[in-house]
């Protein structure tokens, strides 16, 4: 589900002010990009070989593009030629300067008419940020040949409807405005031109413990005895989640959550 009348261009031109105000977003951003290397990172090198090229899609000021750069530089002995693709100019600006090696273009990559193709693109928390996702992972798709991603999962459980949250677009803390069960987010990316190598589907991508690292920006304020579990809205669902016994399969399926991360080959180009 999307919203139509949701402005991207207009939401995120005032959208840095307010990540760099979360403490644990930059290094919640390279986490994101050393956690996908390392889980798939070995099924690219051993099908090309070598990634001289790689591209970060709505990478906001290149700090997960930087830390995917010297994963895959310090895995092969050289850095690939690293481009970050983003539409908000104080992104642009703002990471020009703390990442001078990486190319930046202030860009819609919907929109974009180059020629290259990359060796790997990333997607991070990008998917359920585009209005028209199927459109977007076409193009995507015609200029990669690997692409790598992370998107929540944000309907309610399998054995419902999907049911999105109550805010959407604008009115959405960070602008989202697609929500998906990870059946109906699998089918778009197989009818967009990309083929699933390898998935999981995750409860979170935080580690037990890691908390106050990734996201002390939730943990300033603990909610009663549940601790930060904020998202749910109803008590009832709270405590479901809240019970460490019940597997995530069971969780996800009823009330839905977690996060999909996988590795895609573009049919485009194989």
């Amino acid at each position: 589900m999307s919203d139509g009348s949701f402005d991207p261009v207009c939401f995120y031109q005032t959208y840095p002010g307010k990540v760099m105000g979360r403490p644990g977003y930059p290094a919640r951003a390279v986490f994101k990009s050393t956690l996908l290397f390392h889980l798939y990172g070995e099924f690219v090198f051993r099908d090309i070989g070598r990634i001289t090229t790689y591209a970060d899609i709505g990478g906001c000021f290149g700090f997960g593009a930087n830390a995917m750069g010297f994963h895959i530089g310090r895995r092969q002995g050289l850095v690939p030629k690293t481009t970050v693709f983003e539409m908000a100019s104080d992104f642009v600006r703002m990471g020009e300067q703390l990442f001078p090696h990486i190319e930046f273009v202030e860009a819609d990559f919907r929109h974009w008419r180059g020629e290259a193709v990359f060796d790997l693109v990333t997607l991070f928390d990008v998917v359920e940020h585009v209005c028209e996702p199927a459109s977007f992972l076409q193009h995507v798709a015609a200029h990669s040949q690997y692409v790598m991603l992370k998107t929540p999962m944000q309907t309610a459980g399998e054995y419902r409807a999907p049911r999105p949250p109550v805010g959407i677009g604008a009115s959405h803390r960070d602008g989202h405005v697609n929500f998906f069960s990870p059946r109906e987010y699998e089918q778009l990316l197989r009818a967009s031109g990309l083929e699933i190598v390898a998935r999981r589907l995750v409860e979170s991508i935080v580690p037990a413990g890691a908390r106050m690292a990734l996201l002390p920006e939730d943990n300033a304020k603990p909610v009663g005895l549940l601790g930060t579990l904020r998202r749910p809205r109803s008590l009832a669902r709270r405590a479901f989640l809240g019970i460490p016994l019940v597997p995530f399969a069971w969780k996800r399926k009823i009330v839905g959550g977690g996060s999909h991360l996988c590795l895609c080959v573009s049919r485009c180009l194989h």
